[in-house]
């Protein structure tokens, strides 16, 4: 047995010519690129506001689990209760603070200015929703106060003057 040809092998390289391109590929037509490349810088706008509005649609998404959170926690005093109503409240509000600006920075361009403005109060709009539902949760928990019982500390006495006549 000879294995001289495993030890040693040949290695055959084919001539350029005898290798065919795939099919449905023409190297000699070089303006499909050109024009590719043109559309793809007006492409890359229209994708970052895409991008924009689907951030800004981000919050919404989270509008239904905190619906149905804040009916499953039920309105005892409870910390299970409090923290939620919590998170409600502070989570939007650190995301209006520190998030909408450099979120949406990165996705601005000259064209699409005012499209990551309406993009920015939309995120707004949906995270003044989701506090909304944690100032409901406090009403409902009894902690805003709303009646005039809760306000009889500030309530000036009635004088009744009795009059015989």
């Amino acid at each position: 047995m000879d294995y001289s040809e495993i030890t040693k092998p040949t290695i055959v390289i084919p001539p350029k010519q005898a290798i065919q391109s795939p099919p449905g590929s023409d190297t000699t037509n070089t303006a499909t690129t050109t024009t590719a490349h043109h559309h793809k810088k007006e492409d890359v706008g229209i994708l970052k506001t895409k991008k924009a509005y689907s951030l800004a649609n981000g919050p919404a998404k989270s509008i239904p689990m905190n619906l149905i959170m804040s009916y499953f926690t039920g309105n005892s005093l409870q910390i299970i209760p409090m923290t939620m109503t919590l998170m409600l409240l502070v989570n939007p509000l650190k995301a209006i603070v520190y998030e909408t600006g450099p979120t949406f920075e990165k996705l601005k361009t000259k064209e699409n200015k005012q499209d990551i403005l309406m993009a920015k109060l939309l995120f707004v709009f949906f995270q003044v929703l989701n506090m909304a539902i944690g100032v409901y949760k406090l009403y409902n928990m009894g902690l805003i106060p709303h009646k005039e019982a809760d306000w009889l500390a500030w309530k000036q006495p009635t004088d009744y003057i009795q009059r015989l006549s």
